[in-house]
């Protein structure tokens, strides 16, 4: 897969994730899903945020933490 596949794959992903954050409290406050639900719904929608936003930074870099704001190695 080319690396511009894979970085609008996780954004898409990291975005799906967004949605979920917003919408899960939403859904609580709405009565709709149960204590319970929302705790596990907006957990698993935030882990999911972090790892795709981060993985979608990653891949445009080659996977590693160096670019233009990144301190000079040693």
């Amino acid at each position: 897969m080319s690396p511009r596949f894979l970085r609008a794959l996780m954004g898409g992903l990291a975005l799906l994730s967004l949605c979920a954050c917003l919408a899960v409290p939403i859904l609580y406050f709405l009565g709709r899903v149960s204590e319970q639900g929302y705790k596990t719904g907006f957990l698993v929608a935030s882990i999911g945020w972090f790892v795709f936003a981060i993985a979608r930074g990653a891949v445009g870099r080659g996977g590693d933490a160096s670019g233009p704001g990144s301190p000079p190695s040693l």
